[in-house]
C-alpha cells in the first residue's frame, strides 16, 4: 500500500461500506477527483483480484486496503476520463464490469416532490427496475421506496446475493434509494436488501416490478415494459363518449385460472392467445358484452385476490405482451375487459409489501386501523402520499398500458370505516370522533377523478356493503365517484328467497320485491358473483326440489336477474354438467342476453323510476309477480310475469294499454330444458279490470316459470275498429246499466209504496191496540174505586147498625148523596158511566139519582 493512497483514504467512511451502514456509499465508492489525480475505490469482497482499465486502453492493477474486500487506485487525471473493471475470481476467471458508482440519479427532486405529494402519475417509470443505455454502457437502473430503512441495497445473482455489493444512494429525504448497475440484463432476478438501525436483514421483491420469478413475488425479475402494436384504435376513440348509464352492459365474471383448469386438456399448453380464442368464444356463445376477470397481477393460488405483485402480469401463460394481445383479441369482438383490482388491502407475507422496510410502511402502523379483522390481511395506508400515489399509478399502468376498460375495486366497506367489523374499544374515532376513514374517503374521491380525466369511458364499479350514501354520485355532487355499484342486497335476498321450498316462499315474498324500495338509491350491476355462487352447479344446489324444479329455479333466478333494473353480472365459469345440459344453459343465458341488448326497456332507465312499475308485487299467497320494464317509448314497454309456486297457474294480469302482448321469452321451453309451457300467440288485451288496470290479458304460467311479453301496439285501422266496439261496449254497458237504474227506480218505488201501506197498517193496529189496553185500564181503575167506596159504606153500615141498637134512628130530614165517615170525611159517591152504544162512555151522563140509607 502506497503512503500517498494510504494517506487519502478515509477510514471511518470505508467502515461504513465495510459494515453496509450507509445511506450514501457515492460519497466514497467510484472515482473522485483528487488534485491532478483520481482516486478510484470499489468494494468487491467476491474477487482475488481487481484491475482497472482507462479509456486510453492502459491497466492498473488496484490495491488491497482492506482484507475484506475494498480496494482502491490512484490514475493521473485526464479529462474525459472512463474505465472499467476486470475483476479475476479465485479461479483466475475474468469478467468485466463496468462501475456503478460514476452515475448521477435519474430521478430528479421534481420526481420526488411529486411522489411525496401523491401526484406522480407515472412513478412506475422511476421506481423499480429499468433497462437502459447511459454513456454508452447498458445495465439497469433500480429504485425503491424504503424511507425508514438504514441501508438498502440490490441483490442478485450478478453480486452473488450480497448486499454488500451493490449499496444503493438515498436521493432525497422521502427515502428514495437509487443505483445504475452496468452490465446487468433483462431477465436477472433481483431483491432489495433492506437494513435497520437496529442492524436486522430484510429481504423485499420491487413493488413496482413488471415480472417475477413466480406467482409468490418473493423474487423479481428485471424486465423492459412490454411493447405491443395495438389494432384497437376506433374502440379505443368510441369508448370516450361510452353512456355509462344508458346502455346495455351484460358482464361475464370469469377466473382465467379457473378457464385453464377446465377448458384445456392436460397436455394442451395454456398461453394468452389460446386464452383468448376459448374466452371470446364461450362469452359469445353465452351473448355477453363484456369480461370481468378475477385478479391477472400475480397472486395466491388459492386466495386469487391476494395479489402479491401489483405491476407483473401473471407470467405463467405468457408475457405482458401476449397479455396485451389477449384484451385487443377481446375488443375487436366488441367486447369490454374489466379487472378486478385489490387497492384496498394486501396479503401479510413474511416477504412482500408488509414491513417493507422493517417498519410499517404500506399499512398502518396502528392494528387496529391496519389490519382487517378476521382476514388478517393488512389495509392500505392512505394518509401516506406515496402510498397512494402507488395505487394511483398502479391503476393508470393498468389503464393506460393494457388498453383496460374499467376496475372493479374489491369490497371499500373495511376501508371506509374505522369501526367496520371491530368491536367498541378495538378501533378510534377520526379527528372529528366519527367512524369514518376520512383518509379512505379521500382516496376513493380521487382515484376516481383521477381515472376520469384520464378516460371518462373507462368503467369504475365497486363493493361495498355497509350501506355508505352517495357512492355512485360525482365527487361534485359529494359522492365518491363510482359508476356502479354491486347489488350485494338484491342477489342475497334472492338467493335467501329461493332456497325456500314453493310451499313456504309466501311467508318471505318482501325478500323478492324489498330491492325496489333503494333500487334507484344508487347505480347498480346486479351481480350472481363468484362470492355468490361458483357457477351453474353451485347455483343449482342451493335450490329445493328434484332435479328438474332445481334447474327449473335456476333459470328463473338468472332470468329475473336479466329483467330487473340495474346492469348485469354473471358468474358463469365452465360448468360440471351434462353435454346436452350444459348447453341448453348455454343457449338460455345467450336468449336472456339477446333479448336485453334488443330492448331498450330493460336497460335505458335502468337508474330512474320511470323505467319500472309494479303490477302485482302483493301476492304473495300465490308466489306471483308482475311488473313493467319501460323506455323512452311507450311502444317498447315489457311486461314480466313471474311463477314462484311449485304448481302451474293460470293468471288474469292488468297491463297499461289496449293492444297485442307477444310472449318474447318463458324460461319453461323445451330449449332451455322446461316442460313447454309457454303461451304461444299473441295475446289481445281484454277490457276487463284487473290490478287495477281497465285491461288485462290472460297469462298461462308453469311452475317455477318466469315469462316475457313485449306490447304490440294496435295499426290505426285497429284501433278505428277496436274503439267502434269498445264505444259499442260501452254503449251497451250504458244501456244496461240505464236498464238497471230505471229497474232499480221501479223497485225503489214500488217498495216505498209497500212500506207506506206497511206502515198505515202497523200505525193502525197499534192505535186500536193502545186504545184497548186505555179501555182495559180506565175499567180496572173504575172497579178499584167502588170496590173502595163500597168497603166504607159497609163499615159505615155496620157501625150505624150498632148505635141503632142502643136508641132509635132519627128519620132523616132529608136525602143526601154525602156518606159521613167517623173521621170527618166526606166521600161523594160516584155515578156510574153511561155507555154509548158504540162502546163509548157518555160525555154528557144522566142524572144522579139520590140514595138514602136503605138499612
Amino acid at each position: 500500500m502506497s503512503n500517498r493512497l494510504y494517506k487519502l483514504m478515509n477510514w471511518p467512511e470505508i467502515e461504513e461500506i465495510i459494515y453496509s451502514d450507509g445511506h450514501d456509499p457515492h460519497r466514497i465508492l467510484g472515482a473522485h477527483k483528487v488534485g491532478n489525480q483520481i482516486l478510484i475505490q470499489t468494494f468487491r469482497p467476491d474477487y482475488a483480484e481487481i484491475k482497472v482499465v482507462s479509456s486510453d486502453g492502459k491497466t492498473y492493477k488496484m490495491e488491497l486496503e482492506d482484507d475484506a474486500g475494498f480496494y482502491a487506485a490512484l490514475l493521473p487525471y485526464k479529462a474525459n476520463f472512463s474505465y472499467h473493471y476486470v475483476l479475476v475470481d479465485q479461479s483466475g476467471q475474468e469478467t468485466v464490469l463496468h462501475d456503478p458508482y460514476i452515475y448521477e440519479p435519474v430521478i430528479t427532486r421534481e420526481d420526488c416532490i411529486k411522489f411525496s405529494s401523491g401526484m406522480h402519475d407515472t412513478i412506475y417509470e422511476k421506481l423499480g427496475a429499468h433497462v437502459m443505455e447511459r454513456d454508452g454502457v447498458k445495465g439497469v437502473n433500480f429504485a425503491v421506496w424504503a424511507p425508514d430503512a438504514a441501508r438498502v441495497s440490490v441483490i442478485g445473482d450478478f453480486n452473488s446475493w450480497d448486499g454488500r455489493i451493490h449499496q444503493m444512494r438515498r436521493v432525497d429525504e422521502s427515502g428514495v434509494y437509487e443505483l445504475f448497475i452496468p452490465d446487468v440484463a433483462e431477465g436477472e432476478e433481483y431483491q432489495f436488501e433492506c437494513k435497520t438501525r437496529g442492524g436486522e436483514i430484510f429481504l423485499r421483491p420491487d413493488p413496482y416490478a413488471l415480472r417475477t420469478k413466480d406467482y409468490k413475488a418473493e423474487v423479481s425479475v428485471v424486465s423492459a415494459p412490454a411493447s405491443y402494436k395495438w389494432s384497437d384504435k376506433a374502440w379505443m376513440t368510441q369508448r370516450k363518449t361510452y353512456d355509462k348509464t344508458g346502455s346495455a352492459l351484460s358482464i361475464c365474471e370469469l377466473s382465467l385460472d379457473g378457464f385453464a383448469q377446465t377448458a384445456f386438456e392436460d397436455d394442451e399448453t395454456v398461453t394468452y392467445a389460446a386464452l383468448a380464442s376459448r374466452v371470446i368464444h364461450y362469452v359469445k356463445a353465452n351473448g355477453f358484452n363484456a369480461i370481468e376477470l378475477l385478479p391477472v397481477c400475480e397472486h395466491d393460488e388459492v386466495h386469487k385476490f391476494d395479489v402479491n405483485s401489483f405491476y407483473a402480469i401473471k407470467g405463467e401463460y405468457g408475457t405482458a405482451a401476449e397479455f396485451m394481445g389477449f384484451i385487443d383479441a377481446c375488443h375487436k369482438e366488441g367486447i369490454r375487459v374489466i379487472l378486478d383490482w385489490t387497492a384496498t388491502y394486501f396479503p401479510r407475507r413474511d416477504y412482500g409489501l408488509s414491513y417493507f422496510d422493517g417498519h410499517a410502511l404500506y399499512e398502518y402502523e396502528d392494528p387496529g386501523k391496519g389490519t382487517q379483522p378476521g382476514t388478517h390481511r393488512l389495509i392500505f395506508d392512505y394518509g401516506r402520499k406515496q402510498v397512494t400515489n402507488f395505487l394511483y399509478a398502479n391503476a393508470l399502468y393498468l389503464l393506460k398500458e393494457f388498453h383496460i376498460d374499467g376496475l372493479r375495486i374489491t369490497d371499500i366497506s373495511k376501508v371506509l370505516y374505522l369501526d367496520y367489523d371491530r368491536k367498541p374499544g378495538e378501533w378510534t374515532p377520526n379527528i372529528y370522533g366519527g367512524y369514518e376513514n376520512l383518509e379512505a374517503v379521500e382516496f376513493m374521491r380521487e382515484l376516481t377523478q383521477k381515472i376520469n380525466q384520464f378516460d371518462q369511458g373507462v368503467l369504475l364499479i365497486t363493493k361495498e356493503t355497509a350501506c355508505w350514501p352517495h357512492l355512485t354520485d360525482t365527487v361534485e355532487e359529494g359522492g365518491l365517484g363510482f359508476d356502479y355499484k354491486w347489488n350485494n342486497g338484491w342477489s342475497h335476498d334472492c338467493l335467501e328467497y329461493m332456497k325456500y321450498d314453493p310451499l313456504f316462499r309466501g311467508q318471505h315474498h318482501n325478500e323478492l320485491t324489498f330491492s325496489m324500495m333503494y333500487s334507484y338509491t344508487e347505480k347498480f350491476i346486479l351481480a350472481l358473483s363468484h362470492e355468490d355462487v361458483g357457477g351453474y352447479p353451485a347455483l343449482k344446489e342451493m335450490m329445493p326440489g328434484d332435479d328438474d324444479q332445481k334447474e327449473s329455479n335456476v333459470r328463473l333466478t338468472i332470468a329475473y336477474l336479466m329483467v330487473h333494473p340495474g346492469k348485469k353480472m354473471l358468474y358463469h365459469g365452465r360448468n360440471a354438467v351434462s353435454m346436452e345440459r350444459g348447453l341448453q344453459m348455454e343457449n338460455f343465458i345467450y336468449k336472456l342476453n339477446m333479448m336485453y341488448f334488443e330492448h331498450p326497456a330493460l336497460y335505458e332507465l335502468d337508474d330512474v323510476t320511470d323505467g319500472f312499475e309494479w303490477i302485482n308485487s302483493m301476492a304473495a299467497d300465490l308466489c306471483m309477480l308482475a311488473f313493467v320494464r319501460k323506455s323512452s317509448k311507450d311502444e317498447e314497454e315489457l311486461l314480466v310475469v313471474m311463477n314462484m309456486a311449485g304448481v302451474e297457474r293460470e293468471l288474469r294480469v292488468g297491463v297499461n294499454h289496449d293492444g297485442r302482448y307477444e310472449e318474447i321469452l318463458n324460461t319453461d321451453a323445451k330449449d332451455f330444458g322446461g316442460s313447454g309451457v309457454i303461451n304461444d300467440r299473441k295475446i289481445e288485451a281484454d277490457l276487463i279490470e284487473a290490478d287495477g288496470r281497465k285491461y288485462s290479458v290472460p297469462v298461462r304460467l308453469a311452475p317455477l316459470s318466469l315469462a316475457v311479453f313485449s306490447y304490440i301496439p294496435y295499426t290505426d285501422k285497429e284501433k278505428k275498429i277496436r274503439k267502434i266496439r269498445e264505444e259499442a261496449h260501452e254503449k251497451k254497458i250504458a244501456e244496461q246499466e240505464k236498464s238497471r237504474s230505471l229497474l232499480l227506480s221501479k223497485h225503489e218505488k214500488e217498495e216505498a209504496k209497500m212500506l207506506a201501506e206497511l206502515k198505515a197498517k202497523y200505525e193502525k193496529e197499534l192505535a186500536q191496540q193502545q186504545k184497548a189496553i186505555e179501555e182495559k185500564y180506565d175499567k180496572i181503575e173504575e172497579e178499584r174505586i167502588f170496590a173502595i167506596v163500597s168497603d166504607a159504606a159497609i163499615e159505615k153500615l155496620s157501625e150505624t147498625s150498632k148505635d141503632a141498637a142502643k136508641k132509635p134512628a132519627k128519620a132523616a130530614s132529608k136525602k143526601s148523596s154525602i156518606t159521613k165517615f167517623p173521621e170527618g170525611k166526606e166521600v161523594k159517591k160516584a155515578a156510574p158511566k153511561k155507555t154509548s152504544a158504540k162502546g163509548k162512555s157518555s160525555a154528557k151522563g144522566g142524572k144522579k139519582k139520590p140514595t138514602g140509607d136503605k138499612s
